[in-house]
């Protein structure tokens, strides 16, 4: 059995190798604003076009709305199930190739996080979530574990790591741009 395990990955690798992969591009990201940390209270930001935005939090979800708040674009809660005592933190990034305005979302509770998503306008001005949590876990993100993430900007890259309990790295990932597929996508370092 594991040789046929050996033979399939072997397989899958070289048909990437021949067939060839998305070309991955490196969106530069050129700004980054200071964290605001949303408690129970509003933060209002502007969105790439200048619209006014805001980010309300009950301490249990956070919504992204417009400015007047009579369109909800986004909710955001815990990924862990337990939905009290969450501390949602909002932070702007600007970036080129593609010239973008997004918004990275950390939710935590206790020194532990419990969320991550990574939201913008898209095309026709529909407000989507491109990067989140559940993605990680397509990259072998353990969800099930306790995990302390920390979003740096390396060399104009968004890059996201995690550390474990024990202030281990166990987890890292740079966020991208593939222009072939119009998404975002991750690299697993």
């Amino acid at each position: 059995m594991n040789r046929l395990v050996k033979l399939f990955a072997c397989a899958l690798f070289a048909s990437a190798i021949i067939g060839g992969s998305s070309p991955v591009f490196a969106m530069n990201v050129t700004g980054v604003s200071q964290a605001m940390t949303i408690g129970t209270k509003t933060v209002t930001a502007n969105d790439e076009m200048g619209d006014k935005i805001k980010f309300v939090s009950d301490g249990k979800v956070l919504r992204l709305m417009s400015a007047d708040g009579t369109k909800d674009f986004l909710s955001f809660n815990s990924f862990d199930g337990i939905y009290s005592g969450v501390d949602y933190s909002v932070r702007a990034i600007e970036t080129t190739d593609p010239t973008m305005r997004l918004f990275e979302i950390s939710a935590t509770r206790g020194g532990k996080s419990c969320g991550y998503w990574l939201v913008g306008n898209h095309i026709g001005g529909a407000w989507t979530t491109y990067v989140s949590w559940n993605s990680f876990a397509n990259l072998g993100f353990r969800t099930d574990r306790w995990h302390d993430l920390k979003a740096t900007i390396e060399n104009q890259q968004l890059v996201i790591t995690s550390y474990s309990a024990r202030g281990n790295m166990d987890w890292r990932a740079q966020v991208f741009w593939n222009e072939k597929d119009g998404w975002f996508g991750l690299k697993r370092f």
